[in-house]
Order: structure tokens, then C-alpha cells, then sequence
């Protein structure tokens, strides 16, 4: 994602440093980041478990959904490494609206080209999974004893 078209007063530059939560999880937020250096591990607790859920470097960006619809984070956000964040808050995304309509638009369509890639991965490993558990059930429910049917 390009953030040469952004000016100071449509986004903050953020750095942070190794082993700093950018994001908690469950925590309200209402920004979009976009990474300009470093590396950034996506976690989420589950069922008392952390599972990593993915990596972000220089380019990859989160809290697109929360910039449209701020709320709960889904996952927590941590640093694995020293870099810097662009963070563009709803307020800052509309100022840039204004201020750069067509620069705007081409961001808002490059963002929304990456979302929708984003949900058809999530609704492939989501069919997936149901699909392997179903695997998994079958043999165990196939191999109960079934009881004989009652005649008349």
C-alpha cells in the first residue's frame, strides 16, 4: 500500500520498539495501520492458547475493518521487531477525503481490493476447517453400534 500521498495532518507516524502490543486483543479501536518498517506478529488467546495468525512487515496494514467500524480488536498485535506504524484515524481518512479526493479514492479501492482478498482467504480456511472436523467426526459416529430398528 502506497503512503507517499498522505500528509502529517491525515496521519501520525508511530514507531515502536520489540516486544511492544501495538493492539490488545478485545481492545476499541477505531484506526488503520499501515506498516512502514519492522515486523509484527498477529496472536490471538483461544481457548487458552496463543495461536499466531500471522506476520506483517514493511506494507501490510490492520485495522481496516476498525477505521469503518470501530470496535473490539480481534487479535492482538505485537512487535517481533523495531519499526515504524502510519497510524490514519476515521477523522484523518475523511480530512484526507477532502483534502485529496482522487489520491482518497485511490486508496479506499486499493484498501477494499485487499480486504475482499482478506474474506475470500478467511471463507476458504473457514470451509476448510469445517470440512476436516466433519472428516474427523464421521469415522468415530460411523463406527458407533447402531441400534436395530423396531418392527411392527
Amino acid at each position: 500500500m502506497k503512503t507517499s500521498r498522505f500528509s502529517s495532518s491525515c496521519a501520525v507516524p508511530r514507531p515502536f520498539r520489540r516486544d511492544e502490543v501495538i493492539l490488545e486483543q478485545g481492545q476499541m479501536n477505531s484506526s488503520l495501520y499501515i506498516v512502514l518498517s519492522g515486523l509484527l506478529h498477529v496472536r490471538r488467546h483461544a481457548q487458552g492458547r496463543k495461536v499466531l495468525l500471522g506476520r506483517m512487515g514493511s506494507g501490510s496494514f490492520f485495522g481496516d475493518v476498525s477505521i469503518f467500524d470501530p470496535g473490539p480488536t480481534s487479535a492482538a498485535v505485537v512487535a517481533v521487531e523495531p519499526g515504524r506504524l502510519l497510524e490514519i484515524t476515521g477523522d484523518h481518512l475523511r480530512r484526507f477525503t477532502e483534502q485529496r479526493p482522487s489520491a482518497a479514492a485511490a486508496l479506499l479501492s486499493g484498501l477494499l481490493e485487499l480486504m475482499a482478498k482478506r474474506l475470500r482467504r478467511t471463507d476458504d480456511r473457514l470451509v476448510d476447517a469445517i470440512f476436516w472436523e466433519g472428516m474427523m467426526r464421521e469415522p468415530a459416529e460411523s463406527a458407533a453400534p447402531r441400534s436395530p430398528a423396531k418392527r411392527n
